[in-house]
């Protein structure tokens, strides 16, 4: 059950970063990989909900409340909400990139902000303050590939080199 669960999140992780570094590339397979991203990402999602908390949204939703507790000393239960709309929003852009791959490219550079900040949030959250000491090993390295596709090419106005990430002013 833990290999299922934990190897698809850590799978999709991978994806979603490989994706980025293919976006920045331009490469053709990359919008693929980040749809790759999105379906692991739901089945960790299923797999949870299903095998850890019996189809309970109440159960889901305590158990991360108690889990947030004992990382910030807070039991804030919208995590569950949260991880739905992290979900929502990666299967939003995997349609935005198929159906409209020039439209996503012109989006404007606060919504790719905006987008980017909530990846990071999460996969920074994920994959390293909730990690075991082991998982951190791989979360420290995968968030860094993701920064390094965002990082700025170097160009006068800080703007990344390309891609659809890349937004407009």
């Amino acid at each position: 059950m833990n290999g299922a669960l934990y190897g698809t999140i850590w799978l999709a992780l991978a994806a979603l970063a490989a994706a980025e570094l293919g976006r920045r590339a331009r490469a053709r397979w990359a919008r693929h990989a980040w749809t790759l991203g999105a379906a692991l990402t739901t089945a960790h999602m299923l797999l949870a909900l299903g095998l850890r908390h019996g189809w309970s949204q109440a159960a889901a939703r305590a158990d991360i409340a108690q889990k947030t507790a004992a990382v910030f000393g807070w039991a804030w239960e919208g995590g569950l909400v949260v991880n739905y709309a992290f979900g929502a929003l990666l299967w939003a852009e995997a349609a935005w990139w198929h159906l409209d791959p020039a439209g996503l490219e012109r989006r404007p550079r606060a919504l790719t902000a905006l987008v980017r900040g909530f990846i990071l949030l999460i996969a920074v959250n994920g994959a390293i303050v909730f990690a075991s000491p082991l998982g951190r090993v791989a979360g420290v390295p995968l968030v860094a590939a993701l920064l390094w596709a965002w990082r700025p090419d170097g160009a006068t106005d800080g703007a990344p080199r390309s891609g659809p990430l890349a937004g407009k002013r």
